[in-house]
C-alpha cells in the first residue's frame, strides 16, 4: 500500500495550493479476522493505518487487492465502503475478502495464527478530491504476526455491521 502515499500527494498538490505537501505515513496492517465463516468460504478483513501529515484531506474512493500470506493466494480483497482522510489525522482502509473454505483447510491456514508471516499485495486504489478522482497501482510487502485473537474474536476487522 505504500504507493498509495506518492498519489495521495499528487491528488493533493493538485487540489490545494498552500503549505508543503507531505506523504502520508504509513503505521501498521492490523485488525485481521473472520467477518464470516459459511460452508463453502471464510470472509476475512483487515486495516490499513496511514498518518495524514497535511492540512488538507481527500478521500479514497475504492481499493481492490490481490492478497498473498507466504506466497499462497488468498483471494481478491476489497474496500467496502469509501474513506475520509482528515487533515492531520489517523485513517484507516478496511479490506474484506472471501476465501473458499477448502483452500483455507488445505493451505493450513489455521496454523499460521500467531506466527509472523510475509503478506504481499498487489492491486489498485482510487484517492481523490472535489469528486476528481485518480487510479494508481499498489504494490506492498511486510512481515506481520497473525494474531492468536482472530479465533477468540471473529469480529477483531471491525468489520461487521
Amino acid at each position: 500500500m505504500k504507493t498509495l502515499l506518492p498519489l495521495l500527494v499528487f491528488v493533493a498538490s493538485i487540489s490545494s495550493s498552500c503549505g508543503k505537501i507531505q506523504e502520508p505515513q504509513f503505521r501498521k496492517v492490523n485488525g485481521f479476522g473472520i467477518k464470516k465463516m459459511g460452508i463453502t468460504e471464510i470472509v476475512v478483513g483487515f486495516n490499513t493505518t496511514y498518518f495524514n501529515p497535511n492540512n488538507f484531506g481527500v478521500a479514497v474512493k475504492e481499493a481492490v487487492l490481490d492478497v498473498y500470506v507466504d506466497s499462497v493466494y488468498l483471494g481478491k480483497f476489497a474496500q467496502p465502503q469509501s474513506v475520509s482522510v482528515n487533515p492531520n489525522a489517523e485513517f484507516s482502509i478496511p479490506l474484506e475478502g472471501a476465501i473458499p473454505l477448502a483452500k483455507a483447510l488445505q493451505n493450513g491456514v489455521t496454523s499460521l495464527i500467531g506466527k509472523e508471516v510475509f503478506i504481499k499485495a498487489n492491486g489498485s486504489v482510487k484517492v481523490g478530491k472535489a469528486g476528481v478522482f485518480i487510479t494508481n497501482n499498489i504494490n506492498y510487502g511486510g512481515r506481520h504476526r497473525l494474531d492468536e485473537s482472530l479465533l477468540k474474536n471473529p469480529a477483531s476487522a471491525g468489520l461487521i455491521n
